[in-house]
């Protein structure tokens, strides 16, 4: 990671952002971008009533961002010791995240969860969900505090090669951090051999049939990604849907960042895993990687 872009709107979640991407700066030697974008400069639904009582809308208020933005720069160097550069660019937060972060070539976006005035605690805001799906490059998700840097990471897989290329960047990233990999499977066509009438003893062979190759699977891949090195990743294999099988092994293998990698197959799974990783960031409690 060279670049890094943090976004942020000033609230105490864009803060746990901004404060993880200086750490993550550090560690990498990376370039950090540091990027605010308040309202469009003038807002036609008020009928006016800016252009009359604040003449050019609520362009003088860009002066109070840049610096209250530099003011966020310097406690960062201060803190972290990198130089982050700020940006102030009035417009859509998720548009122009997004383009921002394309144009400057970012490879990493870092975001917080929940915006100014959100009222759900834990709730995604729709700035980051927009980002999270517009983006074509990892976007972090920051729910917690800087400590220190991740020591545990949960790499959620779906074997796919894909997502053994997330897993190698995922690796490289952290070096140092325990690394687990989690597996959900499920016996696939077990309500089919329900309605056959199969047997108990029989559904019994099937479903240790069905675990026996998914252990062999995440064998082969865990293998795949340490390539020949002496890191020890765990496995943690889950007979369940991905959603609750990545929040079991979240909470008990107390992860402090997890890692999701977009699926390899065809369009359907596209969306399905669409489905699965966005109901892990609206559910989990740990900062969440969501490679593209």
């Amino acid at each position: 990671m060279k670049r890094i872009l943090a976004a942020t709107d000033f609230s105490a979640s864009a803060q746990l952002a901004v404060d993880r991407a200086g750490q993550l700066a550090r560690a990498w030697g990376a370039r950090l971008d540091l990027l605010h974008v308040p309202a469009q400069g003038r807002w036609p639904q008020g009928g006016g009533l800016l252009d009359r009582y604040l003449p050019g809308g609520n362009l003088t208020s860009l002066d109070d961002a840049h610096l209250r933005l530099s003011t966020l720069a310097a406690a960062l160097a201060r803190r972290f010791r990198v130089k982050a550069e700020a940006h102030v660019i009035p417009g859509h937060p998720g548009d122009e995240i997004t383009a921002f972060a394309a144009a400057r070539e970012a490879d990493l976006i870092v975001s917080g969860v929940r915006g100014e005035g959100a009222t759900r605690a834990g709730a995604i805001g729709g700035t980051a969900l927009k980002v999270l799906w517009q983006a074509l490059r990892p976007v972090l998700l920051v729910r917690t505090p800087v400590e220190t840097a991740y020591r545990r990471v949960l790499f959620a897989t779906d074997l796919s090669e894909r997502a053994r290329d997330a897993a190698v960047r995922t690796a490289a990233l952290w070096p140092k951090a325990g690394l687990s990999l989690v597996h959900a499977f499920q016996a696939e066509h077990e309500p089919l051999l329900l309605l056959s009438g199969i047997r108990p003893a029989a559904l019994r062979e099937y479903r240790a049939d069905c675990a026996a190759q998914a252990a062999e699977a995440l064998d082969a891949f865990r293998a795949s990604v340490q390539g020949g090195g002496r890191r020890r990743i765990a496995e943690y294999l889950v007979p369940a849907h991905p959603v609750p099988a990545v929040l079991k092994a979240c909470t008990e293998l107390r992860a402090e960042l997890v890692v999701i990698g977009r699926h390899g197959g065809p369009h359907w799974q596209e969306r399905l895993l669409g489905s699965v990783a966005q109901n892990l960031v609206q559910q989990l409690k740990a900062d969440t990687l969501l490679f593209p």
